[in-house]
């Protein structure tokens, strides 16, 4: 790819993943170093016929990254945040972005944890989780998990007979428990990323 156009491509990501916003032409060509947003406009056209990016006609600032755009910026997407604090406080579906409808396309992805309830894993509120889709983990393995078709949260799973308990990891949280049929296992936690300067 053109070095200028996977400048702006990786630009795309890191402001849509952090700020989860479109910048706009004039904010891409002074991160690249292009004195023109003309040219901005020219290197966006070919990378949307090229299917890195798709865009709606006529509005301006919704340049979106396909699965491929991901994949060349070499960045993942931030798709919302995920509970981890008490009870059956998760976060709505509405909440976390398009993780229900697009979480197996993306095969992986971040959410932010908010809350304490999985201190005792290493999960603290702030948080980055790496989900990796999945599924049908084993029992133990820390999950992103839907829970009767409404809310989504970070917890250890353990398949009890007709029922699934979701284990906090923190003795001052209870533990979710739920028939089978209603919890739906989107994916594992593979990594916890903290930004060190936050604390």
């Amino acid at each position: 790819m053109f070095p200028k156009r996977l400048e702006i491509l990786r630009f795309l990501a890191r402001e849509v993943g952090e700020r989860r916003n479109t910048p706009t032409i004039s904010e891409m060509a002074r991160a690249v170093g292009l004195g023109s947003t003309q040219t901005v406009h020219l290197h966006l056209g070919t990378l949307e016929r090229e299917g890195y990016l798709s865009r709606a006609p006529g509005k301006a600032r919704s340049a979106e990254l396909t699965e491929l755009g991901w994949e060349a910026a070499g960045e993942i997407p931030t798709l919302g945040r995920i509970a981890a604090g008490p009870g059956m406080e998760a976060v709505r579906v509405e909440e976390v972005s398009t993780m229900a409808r697009e979480l197996f396309g993306a095969g992986r992805f971040l959410l932010e944890a908010i809350g304490q309830s999985m201190t005792g894993a290493g999960i603290e509120d702030g948080d980055q989780l790496l989900i990796v889709a999945d599924p049908s983990p084993p029992d133990g393995t820390i999950v992103a998990a839907l829970i009767g078709g409404e809310r989504v949260t970070v917890k250890r799973l353990f398949r009890e007979g007709e029922n699934v308990r979701l284990r906090a990891e923190n003795g001052e949280h209870k533990d979710i428990v739920a028939p089978a049929e209603d919890v739906e296992v989107h994916g594992r936690v593979e990594l916890i990323l903290r930004r060190p300067w936050r604390r």
